[in-house]
């Protein structure tokens, strides 16, 4: 029954890191080479309405914290080649779980 127990918990905690992996978006490692700069990248938040709080890179992503037009706070992730939105975050939105 200990076991059972154990291979049981071992399987569930395999699938939660799973979904966890599966919310959490990641970039090309390389694209930073020739991607869009931070600059770049703080001017495309900013031309569809976000103000940027802070600007980094995360995962391979950048990663925008600041607010929308309504003064919510968000958090971005850009695609560093494209610049195309990955993962918008609204901090109203309920946790998911």
């Amino acid at each position: 029954m200990k076991i059972a127990s154990v291979a049981l918990a071992a399987i569930l905690a395999t699938g939660l890191a799973s979904a966890a992996q599966a919310d959490s978006p990641r970039c090309q490692a390389n694209a930073a080479q020739d991607g869009l700069t931070i600059e770049q990248v703080i001017a495309k938040a900013e031309t569809i309405g976000y103000a940027v709080k802070e600007a980094k890179r995360s995962k391979g992503c950048w990663k925008i914290e600041g607010f929308d037009r309504n003064g919510a706070e968000i958090e971005i992730r850009f695609d560093p080649t494209s610049g195309d939105v990955v993962k918008p975050h609204d901090w109203r939105a309920p946790a998911k779980g």
